[in-house]
């Protein structure tokens, strides 16, 4: 067993073995979804399974956002928000519907069809929708893992606001009602840009901000905590055996109700504390993680375009006879992809930081750790 110094609770990089592996676990979901593969149960193997814990994992991201917050004014905040998490935002989006309106047509050399499920694209990215929705009489795509980008983005903001707005003392309530108001609202309309998973979300930012503020990823935890994490992190499989169906952020869906919010955020915390845990190790495996979670945000980006603009579905239906090889072919071709992508990336920022001095003092955007 190799092992070495500890990073401290303090540590830029204290996340980055998490989000790696968040990372690969993500594209590899998103993926195996498309291949439906039944158990004995009836219960999709590579459709149910895989997400029991999703949401736990997209606690656990929104934790280690918070971990970075600071209290400001609610002007700065929105400004730092829309120049950190929109940009790439608008970035991403753009390249989406331009590589989908090129390939869609090279693909099928149908002009009409292709304008008419581009448009359905673009709308999705302008109305900001973390699903497939209908607004207008017209059906639009969701915008892909980009609704968590907004929906990080509106709950920093309105964590912001309840800071600048609540007496300490009342904090707490003003979070989990906040919390609470997002789902209620998803049970009779969904608006668009992510505002009721930006409010859903609050509670994990919160944690992360106390996390920091109240060293709690410093000591051990009290084995009466632990257990209680444990105990919550079980609930959530129970609750999604009994129901059959799983959490999903996006989707605005929560197996137990409001209970799974608070659930998948004691999950995230414990998530939190096992990878912290072993990124003390720094073997090969850690090392992959951690390079890949210094990448995340460009690989988030990445993997949204390449799994909107590229119909896979055809590749699905080549495979459909053979859904394990086509799952793992596909998973291949979509990292391997990415990877290019982010070498493409860092290449043009060498030569950038080269022949520009100015722009080294560029700061990167940590959008788990910190802003």
């Amino acid at each position: 067993m190799e092992g070495t110094k500890p990073r401290t609770a303090s540590s830029i990089g204290m996340f980055d073995m998490l989000k790696g592996a968040g990372m690969l676990i993500i594209v590899f979901a998103h993926t195996a979804e498309l291949y439906p593969m039944q158990a004995v149960s009836g219960l999709s193997l590579t459709a149910f399974f895989p997400f029991i814990y999703r949401e736990a994992l997209m606690a656990a991201f929104f934790i280690a956002s918070g971990y970075g917050f600071r209290k400001r004014s609610i002007g700065k905040c929105i400004h730092q928000q829309l120049k950190s998490l929109l940009k790439p935002y608008l970035y991403t989006a753009l390249f989406t519907c331009v590589l989908h309106f090129i390939i869609h047509y090279k693909t099928f050399q149908y002009l009409p069809g292709t304008i008419g499920e581009s448009v359905k694209v673009t709308g999705g990215f302008l109305l900001g929708l973390p699903h497939t929705a209908e607004y207008f009489g017209q059906e639009f795509f969701s915008c892909g893992p980009m609704w968590y980008l907004l929906a990080l983005m509106v709950g920093w903001i309105l964590l912001d606001v309840i800071l600048n707005i609540f007496p300490e003392q009342y904090v707490l309530w003003a979070v989990a009602g906040c919390a609470l108001l997002g789902w209620g609202v998803s049970l009779v309309w969904e608006p668009p840009f992510c505002l009721i998973q930006g409010a859903v979300i609050v509670p994990y930012l919160y944690i992360g901000f106390l996390a920091k503020k109240k060293h709690l990823l410093d000591e051990p935890l009290p084995p009466k905590v632990f257990a209680g994490l444990l105990g919550a992190s079980a609930l959530i499989a129970v609750g999604a055996l009994a129901t059959r169906t799983t959490d999903c952020i996006s989707l605005a869906e929560w197996s137990l109700g409001p209970l799974s919010i608070f659930l998948d955020g004691a999950a995230g915390l414990l998530f939190i504390r096992l990878f912290m845990r072993l990124s003390h190790f720094h073997g090969l495996i850690v090392r992959f993680l951690e390079a890949v979670g210094r990448r995340s945000l460009h690989i988030f980006c990445i993997h949204t375009v390449e799994i909107i603009a590229i119909p896979w579905y055809l590749m699905v239906a080549r495979f459909s006879d053979r859904p394990v090889l086509g799952m793992w072919l596909q998973y291949a071709i979509a990292l391997g992809s990415i990877w290019l992508v982010c070498e493409l990336l860092r290449a043009r920022r060498a030569l950038i930081i080269r022949f520009f001095p100015a722009r080294r003092k560029s700061p990167a955007v940590h959008y788990t750790a910190r802003h």
